[in-house]
């Protein structure tokens, strides 16, 4: 049994530990060299044996650690007679906690596959961990050279990871990003313009903050959501065009003519095929002209209110029902001519239609007045005493989909996976392990052993320290 540690990651006591916890990561950052000066040899040793102490091996009494420490210390010797000069000294003492290096839980945290040793142990003892594909329950099992293990990958997730948010803790966020996505909708519908502004001006200088600085994260955030802002300008442009094109018949090409050409005859203004520029395009004025002239001069449908003139379009243009006309509908010349001119229409204005959208750039009006048009508030959140007896709540907001950090509840993890705060910092792979991240498997490649110049065993602390704890532990025979 590992002894039992209160307030592991004390500020007041600033010991470091094996953790990457944020606040073992502050006292690693204040951690300054004792100052062996106004100390005795033997307070130097305690000293020294305490603070290494805390980071190799906490969780290992001291009754176990003598058992497993060496007084040979396991080096390399630099034999290559034309580096004579310039071969730095080998770090032997750094060697002086090596046997807890072949312990499994210490190798699962040297690996990464787990935040702490405490975890690894936790692991360990919950059986998620193997052995050359054997399930290894003992924390204190010696690896051997070539000696393969591997780690529960949703373990892994766990442990690099963000912490799993509760539900309370979750809904809270939420509620608050809904506030304030609603606030943001609703200045964006009073005033498009000056929020379209803000944004952009947001979007630029974050731009220039991070301009020339390497931030991959951020980088591929921020043009995923420009990507992401582009893309859907452009599937609602692709809409309104279906939009329109479902709204173009024969029919409703037939009512824009007579409306347009309506409006001019009671302004006591000429009818000309120019007047129909403005909607049909150039090529399709003079097609518009035609129609307009048999409706004012042959069918006088020009003359007729807007509810008797409805009423004959109806019968120049039927409904079709399994190909035949239904109703009264109009049988003569000038009605076939009409109807055959419509369909022409038809055909080219819904290809000037595409033709629009596809060639004709948005302007800067049309893609805020889009984008202001595209915002929806999100529907209200029910009270948390609801949620309570639920277990969940739907959320839909642009950047997020589903509760905050619990998109999959069943995880042990932050969900959608986020690695976990500060971790570049712990991220330190030992030559002496080769791991793959991929599969969670890890090789046990060698003991860890001293070269000139390094030594294999990972530690925050200074040679001079470590060998006042070898000292120590020398000194008292053990």
């Amino acid at each position: 049994m590992p002894r039992r540690t209160l307030n592991m990651h004390s500020l007041v006591r600033g010991r470091v530990r094996t953790s990457m916890n944020k606040h073992n990561l502050f006292n690693l950052y204040k951690k300054s060299k004792p100052f062996f000066r106004n100390m005795t040899l033997y307070q130097q040793k305690w000293s020294s044996k305490q603070e290494t102490r805390a980071y190799h091996g906490e969780q290992v009494n001291e009754g176990r650690w003598s058992t497993l420490f060496q007084h040979k210390l396991q080096g390399v010797a630099q034999l290559d007679a034309s580096l004579k000069g310039s071969v730095l000294p080998t770090p032997m003492v750094l060697q002086t906690y090596a046997p807890l290096e072949k312990r499994l839980d210490v190798a699962l945290f040297r690996a990464m596959f787990a935040s702490s040793v405490r975890q690894a142990r936790a692991f360990i003892l919950g059986g998620h961990v193997k052995v050359n594909g054997v399930d290894i329950k003992h924390p204190g099992f010696t690896l051997t050279p070539g000696d393969i293990f591997a780690v529960d990958p949703e373990r892994v997730l766990e442990a690099l990871g963000r912490s799993k948010p509760s539900l309370k803790e979750a809904y809270k966020v939420d509620k608050l990003q809904v506030i304030q996505w609603q606030k943001f909708v609703q200045k964006a519908k009073e005033d498009p313009r000056g929020t379209w502004e803000k944004q952009k001006d947001k979007h630029r200088k974050n731009q220039n903050l991070y301009s020339g600085k390497f931030v991959p994260e951020k980088s591929q955030k921020d043009s995923t959501d420009v990507k992401q802002r582009l893309d859907s300008l452009q599937e609602l442009k692709l809409k309104k065009m279906k939009e329109v094109q479902h709204s173009v018949s024969r029919k409703s090409v037939l009512r824009d003519i007579y409306t347009t050409s309506k409006r001019l005859v009671d302004q006591s203004k000429d009818v000309t095929a120019a007047s129909f520029e403005e909607q049909f395009g150039k090529q399709l004025s003079g097609k518009c002209f035609q129609v307009y002239e048999l409706l004012a001069k042959e069918n006088k449908t020009m003359e007729l209110e807007p509810e008797k003139a409805t009423e004959e379009m109806n019968k120049i243009v039927p409904v079709y029902k399994e190909g035949k006309p239904q109703g009264e509908y109009y049988d003569d010349l000038r009605s076939k001519k009409l109807r055959q001119l419509l369909s022409e229409l038809n055909t080219k204005y819904l290809d000037k239609v595409r033709d629009d959208f596809t060639n004709k750039p948005l302007s800067e009006d049309e893609i805020i007045r889009m984008w202001s048009t595209s915002l929806r508030k999100h529907p209200k959140i029910p009270d948390f005493s609801e949620i309570q007896e639920k277990g969940f709540y739907f959320l839909n907001l642009p950047w997020q989909h589903g509760m905050y950090g619990l998109k999959d509840p069943s995880k042990p993890y932050f969900t959608p996976w986020n690695p976990r705060q500060f971790l570049s910092p712990f991220a330190i792979l030992p030559k002496h392990i080769e791991v793959s991240f991929i599969t969670c498997h890890a090789v046990y490649l060698r003991d860890p052993v001293a070269r000139p110049g390094e030594s294999e065993v990972i530690s925050p602390f200074d040679e001079d320290i470590h060998e006042r704890a070898y000292m120590y532990y020398v000194k008292n025979g053990m």
